[in-house]
Formats: C-alpha cells, structure tokens, sequence
C-alpha cells in the first residue's frame, strides 16, 4: 500500500496561453478522494498569465526546482499539474539512483519531446511539451542547471504509450533516437494492450522505473476533463491494466486532470489511483 502523495498545485507549463486552474486543481481534488494519505504540496506563488507569457520557460523553472527540491525519498504518488512537472520530479529520483539505469514509461496522447526551439517553432511553445526532452539532455538551460547526472534519462530506457498528437521535430527525433513508442491506434483491443505492456516489462526487465501517466491519453469521450482533448484515445479498461500491471513503480505521477465537474472524469481518477494505493 502505498500512503505517500506528492501533490504540484501548477498548470502554467500548458498550452499556448497559460490559465489559472486547470491541473493546478486537480491536487487539491484528488486529495478529498485519498484524504487519509499522508500529502506533500508545491504550491508556487502567483504570476499573473502577461508576465508568464514573456518568458515561459523563465517562469516555469523556479517550480522545477521546488519539484526537484521537494520530492519524497519515499515510493509516492505525485499529483500534478501539467505534464512539465516530470521534470523536476524525475530528474530528482534519478539522481538519487546515479548507479541505475532508471526507466519512464509515458502514457500520454503526446510526446512531449520537444526541444524549446522547435516547440516555439511547430508548436505552443509551452514547456509541458518539452520535458522528456530536457531528461534527454537537451533542455532549457535554467532547467538542466538543476541536474546533477546529465542526462537523467537514456532514449533506450523511454517508453511511450497511447500517442496520437505530435509534430514533425517529435516523430523525426524519436525515429532518429529508436525511442519505443506504441500509439493509441495500435491499442484498440485489448490483446494489442497485452502485448503492449508484455514488450514494455520485457524490455525494461529488473530495472527500476517510473510510470508517467497523463489523463488525456485516455479517449475524451470517456475522460473529458483535461486541457488538451485528443480524440481516438485509450479506453478505461486499457488504462486500468496498464496502471495495474505497472503498478510496481519505483514512483507515480498522474497528470493533467483539470477538474470540471464532470462525475466520469471524477470516477476515473478514484479508480486509477486506487490501483496503486491498494496494491
């Protein structure tokens, strides 16, 4: 069982103007569901979205550090927060682990391997697209300032699972780079979803890993609640047996849960989460 939360109350990092709300909710949110857990905050304070916007990544990189600062030595379940936040967070647990050869599976409807310079160029220019990016190496440089062991993350040791949104400079990168990837349309039945998460263990093998899991990889028919809605995503059921069967993570983050009200999304959220709460 594990009784730990890390909750990132930031949403800053997404989208082409950054909002208040958001994922920066979804901590707070969660917490009621899980309110016997024993919770840690980053609570950044306020900047207004006109002084973001001048330098986003300026203003996203003091929150990497209180990530980076703050994350538990403990096993946890971080909340986010926009997806930027695996950053800090992951770049932190790997430089705990300097002699292992820590893995990210990444269940997202994106890639988030972005570069700064192409993201401005071909995307939003937002840093929640540009994290894996940074654990690769190449990063903004208030971001790899704070890693002691660069990288924190090898191409090899990068799982993605569930994408179906992404630009020209993402899928030349990860062509380039040999990085695994399954997208969402290769998972539309469950035994593809088997086979899937079977490579993915195979591959990865006794090596620790962290499981990074973005709501928005799930279809939005079922889970509307999210900033950036991809249609075509996975089902519940699929990601219900991916969480279940790598629920043996060195650590957790679900991101990108903007809470709306919707019951679905609410329910969602409880039952995920709960796999690994009561493991």
């Amino acid at each position: 069982m594990i009784s730990r939360f890390f909750g990132i109350e930031y949403g800053h990092g997404a989208c082409a103007v950054p909002q208040d709300g958001g994922p920066a909710l979804a901590p707070s949110a969660v917490q009621k569901m899980f309110p016997d857990a024993e919770w840690n905050f980053v609570t950044p304070p306020h900047v207004d979205i006109a002084t973001c916007m001048i330098d986003r990544f300026g203003e996203n990189a003091p929150v990497q550090k209180m990530i980076y600062d703050g994350t538990p030595n403990v096993r946890h379940i971080m909340i986010g927060g926009d997806h930027s936040v695996n950053f800090g967070h992951f770049a932190a647990l790997a430089d705990r682990m300097p002699n292992e050869d820590l893995c990210l599976v990444y269940i997202d409807a994106h890639f988030d391997i972005h570069n700064p310079e192409s993201s401005r160029a071909q995307a939003t220019g937002s840093p929640h697209g540009c994290n894996v990016r940074g654990l690769l190496g190449d990063g903004d440089n208030r971001w790899m300032g704070l890693v002691q062991h660069k990288p924190s993350l090898k191409p090899e040791n990068v799982f993605f699972i569930g994408i179906r949104s992404f630009e020209p400079a993402e899928i030349e990168f990860v062509n380039e780079q040999n990085i695994f990837v399954r997208f969402a349309h290769q998972l539309t039945d469950m035994n593809a979803v088997y086979d899937t998460v079977d490579t993915v263990r195979k591959k990865i093998a006794n090596r620790p890993f962290v499981l990074s899991f973005d709501f928005d990889s799930i279809d939005p028919t079922f889970f509307p609640d999210v900033l950036v809605p991809e249609k075509n995503g996975i089902t519940v059921e699929a990601a219900k047996y991916m969480v279940t069967h790598f629920r043996d993570a060195t650590s957790f983050e679900f991101v990108e849960y903007a809470p709306n009200g919707d019951k679905q999304s609410c329910d969602v959220v409880q039952q995920l989460i709960s796999v690994i709460v009561n493991q």
